[in-house]
């Protein structure tokens, strides 16, 4: 029998976040040893309550900011700062309004001096992998929200990072577009072969995309348990598969505390504010 290595792309090696508070007493711990391995090619999908210190750790695999201990790897090589081995896409879709929907996408190239022709070609190639073929010249308000954001992912793919990070992207989009979306990423990821790291507040969105679910602990967030998620197959509806329910009861059934703990943290806080 022949096992297949696994290769860790992204080392999460026990990480703790503290912010000092302006006016406060005691610091705010965000995250507290944090431990993950992201392996090379996976989508891993990451889910906790509100305030768990999701879009924090995205911030420090992304550069942003520093932990305040412990260390954050990839290849095996120490996050220093932002790189352009790492693309991001934000809830926000952040699209300059006065650039059309190529020129968005090209922002990137310009600053990484890349040829105008190769610039433009890329664009289009990257515009018509996210479905846009046709729409390059339209301003994000003549774009819904849906083609905003696959804009967005567009720009973040197109200086072909190694490593996408996504801070809950489809979460102001409606039902019917998200679940639209959800099918196009996974496409996309499916052909581009990119590691990808995605925060959502959703189970199903989580147990629908993710190979992995790692599950976060309330403040100060950690990782309570990652879960493998595998079907026999993923063509068709998968969430009409049995296992689907079964994956998204445990996932829940992991939340549960921690959101009712998040929860109480957040109570106190409103009375210590009042």
């Amino acid at each position: 029998m022949t096992t297949t290595a696994v290769t860790t792309k992204i080392g999460i090696r026990d990480v703790r976040k503290i912010f000092q508070v302006r006016d406060a007493g005691e610091p705010f711990v965000a995250l507290d040893g944090v431990d993950l391995d992201v392996r090379e090619g996976e989508f891993l999908a990451l889910v906790g309550p509100s305030g768990c210190g999701k879009s924090t750790l995205l911030d420090l695999v992304a550069g942003l900011t520093a932990p305040t201990a412990g260390e954050i790897v990839i290849d095996g090589t120490p996050v220093t700062g932002p790189g352009l081995d790492r693309g991001i896409v934000f809830q926000q879709y952040a699209l300059f309004p006065w650039r059309t929907a190529q020129a968005n996408v090209e922002f990137g190239l310009e600053a990484k001096a890349v040829p105008r022709r190769e610039r433009r070609e890329r664009a289009r190639h990257y515009l018509d992998l996210v479905g846009l073929t046709g729409f390059e010249e339209r301003y994000p308000h003549e774009l819904s929200g849906g083609m905003r954001q696959r804009v967005a992912i567009a720009r973040s793919l197109a200086f072909d990072p190694d490593v996408l990070l996504m801070d809950e992207p489809f979460a102001a989009l409606d039902a019917q577009t998200r679940e639209s979306l959800q099918e196009e990423l996974l496409r996309i990821w499916d052909k581009t072969g990119k590691t990808v790291i995605f925060i959502t507040h959703g189970i199903d969105e989580a147990v629908y995309l993710g190979q992995r679910v790692a599950v976060m602990t309330s403040r100060p967030g950690t990782i309570k348990e990652v879960v493998e998620v595998t079907f026999d197959s993923r063509a068709g509806d998968l969430r009409a598969d049995p296992a689907f329910g079964e994956y998204r009861h445990h996932v829940w059934t992991l939340l549960r505390d921690e959101v009712a703990a998040a929860q109480v943290q957040e109570r106190k806080a409103a009375t210590s504010r009042g």
